[in-house]
């Protein structure tokens, strides 16, 4: 099993879907995972982990997509992919593809669709065969705006918080204040320059506080200027504007008043996750995925609500609310791992190799015994498939042909001709069900994910003991044919 992920976001930008898929390659290099998958490093700037495979290809230029996605197909080819995902909407041309969704913000929010991003993103979710989505609320975008896709093919999986965002102790924050030379109590805001995460909501709240002017702000991102109406809310306070690195970014959760963060709308929102983790209140506003994320562990105010958001800027600062919020965080974001989120994305991925079986409500395994004679081989298949298309739950079952120890086309041949004799001789046609799939070698890791999904192997009287035992199937449910019909 081969599954090809394009690093191409390492090559556009360093913001936090990078770290998302470098925590998930960290994960992923020390488990048997990392056997499977190949990493696409364009340019050479994907991060390079011990234990993970890489493979050199082009720089991606959005001038040049049609070239891009030749090049993709035959890279995949050559490496013999079963699977590919991108970290950033780049697809083949025909390898079976998993489309991350991260955010619906440019259709939620409206965004100039002709731009070479958005229309790489909307055709990598109509070539996608399944999807994984950063949060539920992503999830149902997703399906609002491509009302096609079947709500079972995504997977969510929320992101996870690295360790290092924990609670600093007194002494590390003073340190850091120091260092920046934060004098007085300070709300933070992260990754304001964006104009849907609602700063100036923040800004106008802020200019209504009395005391104002016993607090600072520390702004962290980028792209963040201070327009010249802000500058007059924050009258005689000092505001911060910082580029912090991770660890910096936990001391200054870890000292603040509170993160303030008013977003009209979020993929996952991550800042909350981190803050909340390194035992920093936070006030936020009830949209898309943000009560996924902090749960009661937030003071929430409408995200056009200035006397609310005012209110609770004071509200945060009262002893009992703040020791009641910072508990409540700590213990929410013990449910966010990297770990646990690396485990359900390798599982969709795999599950994913598999969507060519067609599974369905009943799954059944049939393992011939390719080797005996043709006309007694043919005479066993035409009672199984008999059997199956005559059921009166046909229309609900998949039929895996085992198939490890014949070429593809021979099984394919055989198939055929049974399904032929039946429909010349009895009139049954088996194309209205079920559905029959030949089923190759799989990997340990595709066998541990579709053994549970069978119902059951139907027993031959020349099996192959060999696949069987090397499947892993000795512990499913048998069926004699005569019991199918029950």
């Amino acid at each position: 099993m081969v599954i090809v992920i394009d690093g191409v976001f390492f090559q556009l930008y360093k913001t936090g879907i990078a770290r998302v898929w470098r925590s998930l390659l960290e994960e992923w290099a020390v488990t048997n995972f990392a056997e499977c998958i190949v990493v696409f490093d364009r340019a050479g700037t994907a991060p390079k982990i011990p234990g993970i495979k890489y493979r050199s290809i082009s720089p991606y230029d959005y001038n040049a997509t049609i070239a891009d996605r030749e090049m993709l197909q035959q890279v995949c080819d050559e490496e013999g992919a079963d699977l590919f995902i991108s970290t950033y909407y780049t697809t083949p041309l025909s390898t079976l593809s998993v489309f991350m969704a991260y955010d619906m913000i440019p259709e939620v929010l409206g965004a100039n669709f002709d731009e070479p991003m958005w229309q790489e993103k909307h055709r990598g979710i109509r070539h996608a065969s399944s999807y994984i989505s950063i949060s539920q609320n992503t999830a149902c975008d997703l399906v609002k705006f491509f009302p096609h896709i079947p709500s079972n093919l995504i997977t969510v999986a929320h992101c996870g918080v690295a360790n290092n965002f924990s609670p600093a102790s007194l002494e590390e924050v003073n340190c850091f204040k120091i260092k920046y030379g934060i004098s007085k109590p300070y709300f933070i805001l992260v990754g304001a320059g964006s104009g849907y995460k609602n700063a100036n909501l923040f800004f106008q709240a802020f200019a209504q506080l009395y005391t104002r002017q016993g607090f600072e702000i520390v702004c962290t991102g980028s792209g963040i200027l201070l327009s010249p109406e802000f500058r007059a809310s924050t009258w005689g306070s000092t505001v911060h504007m910082l580029q912090l690195s991770d660890e910096e970014l936990r001391l200054a959760y870890s000292g603040a008043i509170a993160l303030v963060y008013p977003s009209k709308y979020e993929g996952f929102g991550m800042p909350v996750l981190e803050a909340i983790a390194c035992g920093c209140p936070v006030i936020t506003c009830p949209n898309s995925s943000i009560p996924e994320v902090a749960g009661e562990a937030a003071l929430y105010v409408n995200d056009d609500d200035v006397d609310g958001l005012a209110d609770a800027l004071c509200e945060v600062q009262k002893p009992k609310v703040r020791d009641s919020l910072i508990a409540a965080g700590l213990e929410q974001s013990k449910e966010f791992s990297w770990s646990k989120m690396a485990k359900k994305v390798s599982s969709a991925l795999i599950d994913a190799t598999l969507l060519c079986l067609n599974l369905q409500d009943i799954n059944l395994i049939v393992f011939p015994d390719w080797s005996q004679p043709e006309e007694s081989l043919g005479l066993e298949l035409e009672q199984v498939l008999r059997a199956i298309a005559t059921h009166p739950d046909k229309s609900k079952m998949t039929l895996l042909v085992d198939t490890t120890n014949i070429s593809e086309e021979d099984a394919d041949l055989a198939l055929s001709s049974v399904a032929m004799n039946l429909l010349m001789a009895e009139d049954l046609d088996v194309s209205d069900g079920p559905e029959i799939v030949p089923i190759g070698q799989l990997s340990e890791m595709q066998q541990s994910v579709l053994m549970p999904r069978l119902h059951g192997r139907i027993i031959l009287e020349n099996e192959n003991k060999e696949a069987i035992a090397q499947a892993k199937a000795e512990n499913i449910a048998l069926f004699e044919l005569d019991s199918l019909k029950i």
